[in-house]
């Protein structure tokens, strides 16, 4: 369906083929746009990896990838991860799991679990925080089936952002924003080339936020980057990194969702209560709630070409996470006829079981990649080889709740609540801790029979080990396991890729070590999940690369599927086999010298295959919107005015579906539209724009977990005064 028009315009606008030397392995990156500025090409099929382990450019790889460029953070004026995924169709918001209250950043990629499967610049990234995109370059999605490249995980696909970097040349920046909410924020960027391959760079913030059109909930942050790089365009290159975070928010655990009459179900599915009448800035916490944590990453990058035919990477990061968290979960007895009706109505289960706990993460990772060029006849290889290793620590500490007296918090206003104290105690028994250990093995190897034809196969062995210990329990689980893939790739000319592949994923038990209530689920062995993905794909470039088409049919199944238990936080087995089928195409680049756009749209048909509950059989798959699409584009005006300086105006929308937030299809979170727009202007040293979001004011969800679903703010202005030197 998406491909076949995609072939067709390219048959009719690039002619006959060429031989050609070209390609090494990588990722297909399939979306967003770079514009000029040293911001990359606007064309995303031209934008590198930027991993080792994955060489090469989008149009070189069998896989589709999302890429959000830095173009688009700048414009979009980005501040969090979650805010980034936007631009990413098919990507879903998780409100936390149950019996832990977590929180901070969750993701769900094509309705699969992807909170452990967040990387940067390649290296896992499991804390459990907000991520703030002060210091991000772009932000790439890589979807599908990836553990021969990521190792475990990545049923749904992996979210790896990149890290601004020191480079040659002094460059100064600072930019202030102030809009309603209030919110204001203020980020300075510094470079200093130090001689001629040394330079160091620092990138400093501070965030304060009050959401618009919501009550109580606000999220405040402050980070710092520290860089350093040595080598620079020497054979031999070192990258360091220190990334500091800190942040106190409002922990939002969203509004109950429940059926207009009598009791939830597929027919009678449960909506938001905001959907039956209660004011969107209704909030269901307590003054007491929060969210206070602080991040340290150390990162090492080294690349050492040591010949023309031989390059190796070594990249090493040390993780320590720290995070103090309470919050209140809502709940309610009421239906939506009554609340229509504007019947008495009241919250239930407000204490939410035991969502208070300190927590101290820390984990060590290495990566040692070695990539190979060399003919074997005539046959030219591209071996990729290597191995990951890592820890991961997580300690968890305990609090009983009191006090949440649910008889007292009205549905429709619950302010006069808001500041009545709770009482929290210590409670040892409780206590949680948790430890994962991995090591793998990956190699892979794009052997060329012609210019035109080659065949990308690869495979990992990962032996990982989790542990689980509670004051009533210790538990062990050690999984071994293979991820292959195998592609073949036809570029019949320079200016086109097609490609045909298939990849296998695993997700073990225990995987979750900071980020899951309870990892081994108090239960006895589980087999670990697995995943097929089949997609056949294309890449095009047109207008002598000015611009690019990207367009996958794909299918992924799981098998052994599991879910966490939203009242006591273990894990269950559900016998489900899950199978997502769709498509994905995406424009992205410059029609003309003043217009860049970027496109993307997502189809997915998912369905429940087999399952333990009978009636689960034939139901959607939790949260996977039917449709999905991503639009930003803008246009300098002054391309064709008699002006000074440099005039921008765009926008765009994001659209998705409704969608369900379970295998029984009994709750679905409504359709989600925005409306975003911004104008700029650069004079000279100095910069200025304006940022509206939500123009039409419309209620709109970012995430769900169960019978809740967490409310977007309302219409949002942002004013940026910014300078360069």
């Amino acid at each position: 369906m998406g491909l076949l028009p995609v072939i067709a315009v390219s048959a009719a606008l690039t002619g006959p083929s060429f031989a050609q030397e070209q390609g090494a392995q990588g990722v297909t990156e399939l979306g967003t746009i770079t514009v000029e500025g040293g911001a990359g090409p606007a064309n995303a099929n031209e934008q590198e990896t930027n991993l080792g382990r994955i060489q090469g450019t989008v149009k070189d790889t069998p896989q589709v990838v999302n890429v959000i460029s830095k173009e688009t953070l700048e414009q979009q004026r980005v501040q969090t991860l979650e805010q980034a995924l936007k631009n990413v169709p098919g990507i879903t918001m998780g409100a936390g799991e149950g019996n832990g209250g977590l929180n901070g950043d969750q993701f769900r990629i094509r309705g699969f679990e992807a909170k452990g499967d967040i990387y940067n610049d390649g290296l896992r990234d499991f804390g459990v925080y907000v991520r703030d995109s002060f210091a991000f370059e772009s932000v790439q999605v890589f979807k599908g089936p990836s553990s021969e490249n990521f190792g475990m995980g990545t049923t749904g696909g992996a979210i790896n952002t990149t890290t601004k970097r020191a480079h040659l040349g002094d460059e100064y920046s600072i930019e202030g924003q102030a809009g309603n909410g209030p919110f204001g924020r203020v980020v300075v960027d510094v470079n200093k080339e130090i001689n001629e391959t040394t330079a160091v760079r620092a990138v400093a913030t501070g965030r304060w936020q009050d959401l618009a059109g919501r009550d109580h909930v606000y999220s405040n942050s402050a980070g710092f980057l520290g860089a350093a790089a040595f080598g620079i365009g020497e054979d031999l290159t070192w990258d360091l990194s220190y990334m500091y975070q800190r942040g106190e928010r409002k922990p939002d655990a969203g509004v109950p969702m429940v059926p207009f009459s009598g009791t939830a179900s597929k027919d009678n599915p449960s909506r938001p209560v905001t959907e039956f009448g209660v004011p969107r800035s209704v909030f269901y916490g307590k003054e007491q709630d929060h969210d206070v944590f602080n991040t340290h990453v150390l990162t090492s990058k080294l690349k050492w070409d040591a010949n023309e035919n031989l390059t190796l990477y070594n990249d090493t990061r040390l993780s320590v996470y720290d995070r103090d968290f309470a919050t209140s979960i809502p709940g309610t007895t009421a239906t939506g006829s009554e609340i229509q009706a504007g019947l008495p109505a009241f919250l239930s289960n407000y204490g939410g079981g035991n969502p208070t706990f300190k927590q101290n993460s820390w984990g060590i990772q290495n990566i040692t990649t070695g990539v190979a060029k060399f003919e074997t006849g005539a046959l030219r290889h591209e071996l990729v080889f290597g191995l990951d290793v890592f820890y991961q620590d997580n300690e968890r500490k305990a609090y009983s709740v009191s006090g949440k007296d649910a008889t007292l918090v009205n549905l429709y206003n619950p302010g006069a609540t808001y500041y009545l104290p709770y009482t929290v105690t210590r409670n040892p028994a409780n206590d949680r801790k948790s430890t994962g250990t991995s090591v793998g093995l990956f190699a892979s190897d794009r052997v060329w029979f012609t210019p035109e034809v080659s065949v990308l196969g690869g495979v990992r062995w990962d032996h990982y080990k989790a542990s689980y210990d509670t004051a009533t329990a210790s538990l062990e689980e050690t999984t071994s396991t293979l991820s292959p893939k195998l592609a073949f790739i036809w570029e019949p000319t320079p200016d086109q890729t097609y490609y045909v592949s298939w990849a296998r994923s695993f997700t073990p038990p225990g995987q979750f070590v900071a980020n899951a209530a309870n990892p081994l689920g108090n239960q006895p062995s589980l087999e670990p999940e697995t995943s097929d993905l089949y997609e056949v794909g294309g890449k095009i470039n047109l207008f002598d690369g000015m611009l690019g088409i990207n367009g996958a049919l794909f299918q992924v199944t799981k098998s052994n599927a599991y879910y966490t238990d939203p009242t006591t936080g273990d894990l269950v087995e559900t016998g489900e086999k899950q199978r997502v089928r769709g498509f994905e195409i995406g424009v992205s680049g410059r029609p003309t010298d003043a217009w860049t756009v970027g496109v993307s749209y997502s189809r997915l048909d998912s369905e429940i295959l087999t399952s333990t509950t009978a009636e689960n059989v034939g139901n959607r798959v939790a949260n996977s919107p039917e449709n999905a699409v991503s639009l930003w584009t803008s246009y300098e005006l002054t391309k064709h005015l008699d002006i000074e300086g440099k005039l921008d105006i765009g926008g765009g929308i994001t659209y998705r579906d409704e969608y369900y937030t379970n295998s029984a299809n009994s709750a679905i979170v409504p359709e989600s539209f925005s409306l975003d727009a911004f104008v700029s202007y650069e004079y000279k040293n100095f910069n200025v724009a304006l940022n509206a979001y939500n123009l039409t004011n419309r209620v709109n969800y970012n995430g769900s977990h169960n019978n809740r679903a967490i409310v977007e703010p309302a219409r949002t202005f942002v004013l940026t005064v910014g300078a360069k030197f």
